[in-house]
Formats: C-alpha cells, sequence, structure tokens
C-alpha cells in the first residue's frame, strides 16, 4: 500500500510540470493577411510608346484617317513629369477642289504629364497631360486652279508650314512588368495667326492651317523602365 502511495505520488510530480507548461504556453500566432495597397510605385521611371490611331472632327476634317507616332516621358515617383509627342496623319481628309489629295499633318508636342499609378506596383495609370508646340500642313495643289489665268496653268505646287499649336488630353496606361499598353484621347489646335506669305499656295496653306483643330485617339505598345 505504501508503494503504491509512493508510485502515485511520483506520477504526479512528474505529470504537473508538463501540465502546467501546457497551461501557460501562449497559443500560436495566426499570419495575418495585409490588404492590397490601392496607391502604386513610387519609382521614377521612363515611359516609350509607339502607336496607331485615327483623327477627326474639329473645324476642318471631313472625314476620320490613320495616324501614327510615338511618345516618351518621364515621370517623377510615377506621379508627374514631362513627355514628347511626335503624331502624324499621311492623309488629312480635307474638302477643297483646290487640292490634288488630302494633306499631310504633323504634330510636335511638349507637355507635362500627371498620372495616378494604382494596384501594388502602380500597374495602372490614368493620366491627364498637356502642352505647346508645333502643328504643320503640308499641300499640293493644282496650279490651273490655284492661279487662274497665270501662266501656270500646268502641273502643281507644294507648300508646307508649321504654326504654333497647343494639345490637351488624357487616358490609361496599363503595365505587366515593364511592357503595357497607352491608350489616349488627345484635341489639337494651331495657333489662328496669319503669316506672311508671297506665294499663291503658301496663301492657301496658311488659310487652311490658322486655326485648325481636330481630335485624335491612340493606342500602343509601351515600355517603361
Amino acid at each position: 500500500m505504501r508503494m503504491s502511495a509512493y508510485v502515485i505520488a511520483a506520477a504526479l510530480c512528474a505529470g504537473l510540470p508538463g501540465a502546467a507548461l501546457a497551461q501557460s504556453a501562449p497559443p500560436a500566432a495566426v499570419p495575418s493577411t495585409a490588404p492590397a495597397p490601392i496607391a502604386g510605385t513610387t519609382q521614377s521611371h521612363w515611359v516609350a510608346t509607339g502607336f496607331v490611331g485615327s483623327n477627326w472632327g474639329g473645324n476642318t476634317a471631313t472625314d476620320a484617317s490613320a495616324t501614327f507616332g510615338g511618345q516618351v516621358a518621364w515621370l517623377w515617383r510615377g506621379v508627374f513629369g514631362g513627355e514628347g509627342i511626335a503624331d502624324f496623319a499621311p492623309s488629312f481628309d480635307i474638302n477643297n477642289i483646290i487640292l490634288t489629295e488630302n494633306p499631310r499633318t504633323n504634330a510636335f508636342m511638349g507637355n507635362a504629364i500627371f498620372a495616378l499609378p494604382l494596384g501594388g506596383e502602380g500597374q495602372w495609370q490614368p493620366y491627364v497631360s498637356g502642352g505647346l508646340g508645333t502643328i504643320g500642313l503640308k499641300v499640293t495643289a493644282f496650279n490651273a486652279l490655284l492661279l487662274p489665268g497665270g501662266t501656270l496653268l500646268t502641273g502643281t505646287s507644294t507648300n508646307d508650314e508649321y504654326k504654333f499649336g497647343t494639345d490637351v488630353g488624357g487616358g490609361l496606361m496599363g503595365f505587366h512588368g515593364i511592357i503595357g499598353f497607352r491608350a489616349d484621347v488627345r484635341w489639337f489646335k494651331a495657333s489662328n495667326n496669319i503669316t506672311t506669305q508671297t506665294t499663291a499656295i503658301g496663301l492657301l496653306n496658311d488659310s487652311l492651317l490658322t486655326g485648325i483643330d481636330f481630335w485624335r485617339a491612340n493606342l500602343g505598345i509601351s515600355v517603361r523602365w
């Protein structure tokens, strides 16, 4: 009997520390899941885009026509910076019987750009931009219609002219890693200032280019680094 008491007492002494340790041990930590950030990366970077699109509307263009061009921008912390845009329309549709073919327009703009990087890696970037530059128009016209009653009644004459211009627009850039896209809608307008011209073709081109405005929509492939 006494031996049994000794055995029971020894078992209790051996089990009590383990039970106390089990009772005092803290519960296992449950890993927390951090919510996905709304604002994206704040790293400064460059963006380059090649695009194609269409121009329409405004006070001159009668029908939509194809355009192409490129854009390069630098964004400080992914938010604001500057960009350059070069935009070309090989066949800008103007209804004028004196012209032998549709003119060509070129637009070169230097813009301020503001973007809002969204997503964990700033992969979505809605943006707005606008600035100043030049808008050009190249026309070719029939001499017989350009100079009625003159000496040059055959052939054609060509003139290439540029005026001060402005642009404003916006869109969305999206990226997967360094590759992405840019969708852009933009309005261009040339100056109303009339320049001094000494030729009939120059006078015609200046009248067509003065105050010209139009919309352009573009979609292109972008790279950021």
